[in-house]
C-alpha cells in the first residue's frame, strides 16, 4: 500500500469511520421507513402508483418522502466528507442530529405542513455543521501539506499541553 500524500497519517482504518457508517445505515433505514409510510397510505386510500394525488395526509407523506430523498443525497455526501476529512465523532454526532430532525420533520409534515418548519431548520443546521467539519478538515490537510502548518497540532499544544 502506498501512503496518500494528502492524508499525512497511517492508512485510514475501518474503525476510523464506523460511527459514520452507523449513521449512514440509520439514514438508509429512515428513508425506507418514509417510503413504507407512503406505501401504507397508498393502500389505505387505494392509490396506485404512479398516481401522486389523493387525500391531504397522503400528499403530505409523499412530499415528506420526496424532500427526504432530495436532502438525502447532499446529507450523505457531506456526512462522509466530514467523517473522512474531519473526524468521525463530530460527523456522527451531527449526523444523528440530522436524523432526529428529519424524523420529526416527516412526522410533523404528515400531521400538518406547518409542523415541518422547525425540524427542517434543525436539519439545515446539522448539514451546515457537517459542512464546517468537512471544510475545516480539508483546510487543515491543505495547510499541512502545502504550507507546512498543522492547525490541529497547534490547537492540541495550546489546549492540551503535555
Amino acid at each position: 500500500m502506498t501512503t496518500n500524500k494528502l492524508y499525512n497519517s497511517a492508512q485510514m482504518e475501518k474503525e476510523d469511520l464506523v460511527l459514520v457508517g452507523f449513521v449512514a445505515a440509520a439514514h438508509a433505514w429512515q428513508l425506507g421507513a418514509a417510503a413504507t409510510e407512503v406505501a401504507v397510505l397508498r393502500r389505505k386510500h387505494k392509490i396506485s402508483p404512479p398516481i401522486t394525488d389523493g387525500p391531504p395526509d397522503f400528499i403530505r407523506a409523499l412530499r415528506a418522502q420526496q424532500n427526504g430523498l432530495e436532502f438525502g443525497v447532499m446529507f450523505e455526501v457531506i456526512l462522509w466528507t466530514a467523517g473522512i476529512f474531519g473526524h468521525q465523532v463530530p460527523a456522527a454526532a451531527l449526523g444523528c442530529y440530522y436524523l432526529v430532525a428529519r424524523h420529526f420533520y416527516v412526522k410533523g409534515y404528515i400531521q400538518d405542513a406547518e409542523k415541518r418548519k422547525a425540524p427542517f431548520y434543525h436539519s439545515v443546521r446539522a448539514v451546515k455543521g457537517l459542512l464546517a467539519v468537512s471544510l475545516l478538515g480539508m483546510g487543515n490537510i491543505v495547510l499541512r501539506n502545502y504550507a507546512n502548518v498543522d492547525v490541529v497540532s497547534m490547537l492540541k499544544v495550546k489546549f492540551f499541553p503535555a
